[in-house]
């Protein structure tokens, strides 16, 4: 039995996307999946792969405040519009993958009305570029990063309107893999350094617009998040993870716990890398599948589990690279259709309603949303991977009739319609599959 109360829990996630790969981006593919949400890895080795000033150091932070038209702007106008190789992914993997410039990039994704999470980073994970000190230390280095997120903001949001809001400071700066060189206590002036860039952009041209700055995106367990928010805490008001455990919990638990303890409590939790990075998980298995409708479930309930934002790692393959729910050939994997049945239900801070099992031990997760137009989304997973399990559920405390549509996801179905159901006195009776998923729009005729 699933018992569904009839009072408001909470609000599903708010944001629900993905990261990025570099073989494919396809505005069909966001639009069919359903995501709100895309994580972008920015930074020097992406846009300002080359000094784009004569001079190290030059132009100043002041002269750049007194004018900012002593930057060279036909330097980032080329680079957005001229990348080498002719793909913004040039400078990832040996095969970009993709060929389109930043323009095409940002437009599309303003036009699909997704919201960018940009990373800004000195150095990649190649540790590239070799042109700029990492970590800065002298005052030319300093000039040369502010300019640089400086540049970054302007060219997106003032010389353009591709409304890139979102800004995360470096990618894992913990991880010495991902290119940060420095120590916590850099990272922290550099975090500094890159906040003051971002907010005399928006103080000075921009009034009036919302903006987000998130850190640290550590990876998991990591506490330099928690230091961040204790050393400077007005310049940083979403705390940004990263966690690729089976279960989020502890991780989103541990976040919600620094931001309450540093007195945060309005500032939100993003979740901005998770799923799998591993190259032998393809995201073509139905257990993986489950999993990620379970997490997505987990970070849509209330208090100290939930999720304001959320991007899985990755949407595309990486070069051939196995990373994405999209192959490099274009294939959607399995698992593709595990999230976007998760989307159809959870997306866009829905109202939620608690779905509590019944059965102490069971494999049956469950949630329960109502959408815009008024139908019910009740969302169940059963992880057990040998048993389908017929259940009850007991929807009387929000409708007494009604009809709902059966989505069904596993090995065999892939978010696919089918059947049909009437709840009668409030119940209704289902068959969650083995290792799948159900999902049921429901109609209330009351």
């Amino acid at each position: 039995m699933i018992s569904v109360k009839g009072t408001q829990w909470g609000v599903s996630t708010c944001y629900i996307g993905a990261t990025e790969g570099s073989s494919d981006f396809n505005s069909a593919d966001f639009i069919d999946l359903g995501i709100n949400s895309y994580h972008v890895y920015g930074g020097m080795s992406r846009w300002e792969y080359q000094d784009d000033s004569s001079i190290y150091g030059w132009p100043t932070i002041d002269q750049i405040k007194a004018n900012p038209d002593v930057i060279n702007w036909s330097w980032w106008d080329n680079a957005m519009t001229n990348p080498p190789n002719g793909s913004d992914y040039w400078w990832s993997y040996q095969n970009s993958g993709w060929h389109g410039n930043a323009r095409t990039f940002f437009s599309t994704l303003k036009a699909d009305h997704i919201r960018t999470l940009l990373t800004l980073r000195n150095v990649d994970n190649n540790h590239n570029p070799s042109w700029i000190a990492n970590p800065p230390t002298t005052q030319a280095d300093w000039n040369e990063w502010w300019e640089h997120v400086f540049a970054t903001v302007y060219w997106l949001n003032v010389r353009n309107d591709y409304n890139v809001n979102d800004f995360e400071v470096l990618n894992e700066p913990n991880a010495a893999e991902q290119g940060w060189k420095g120590n916590e206590a850099q990272y922290i002036t550099l975090f500094h350094y890159t906040a003051d860039a971002i907010k005399y952009v928006y103080h000075t041209y921009l009034l009036g617009r919302s903006y987000h700055i998130y850190g640290a995106a550590g990876s998991t367990g990591n506490a330099w998040t928690k230091d961040l928010l204790q050393q400077i805490p007005d310049d940083i008001d979403t705390v940004d993870i990263h966690d690729y455990d089976p279960n989020i919990l502890p991780a989103v638990q541990r976040a919600h716990l620094w931001l309450n303890e540093t007195h945060h409590t309005n500032s939100s939790v993003w979740l901005s890398e998770w799923g799998s990075y591993a190259q032998n998980n393809k995201y073509d298995t139905a257990p993986v599948g489950v999993s990620i409708i379970n997490n997505l479930i987990r970070g849509s309930e209330p208090g100290n589990n939930y999720v304001y934002g959320s991007n899985i790692f990755s949407l595309y393959d990486y070069d051939a690279i196995p990373f994405g729910l999209i192959s490099s050939a274009g294939t959607r994997r399995l698992d593709y259709y595990a999230l976007r049945m998760a989307i159809r239900a959870l997306q866009g801070c829905c109202p939620t309603y608690q779905s509590t099992v019944n059965t102490p031990g069971s494999s049956i997760q469950a949630i329960t949303t109502r959408s815009t137009d008024g139908h019910l989304s009740l969302l169940i997973t059963n992880s057990n991977s040998k048993a389908n399990q017929q259940l009850t559920a007991d929807l009387s405390a929000l409708l007494h009739q009604g009809s709902g549509t059966i989505r069904q996801f596993d090995a065999q179905h892939q978010d696919q319609v089918v059947g049909y159901t009437l709840v009668q006195n409030g119940r209704m009776k289902l068959t969650v599959p083995a290792q799948g998923a159900l999902l049921v729009d429901i109609i209330p005729s009351y």
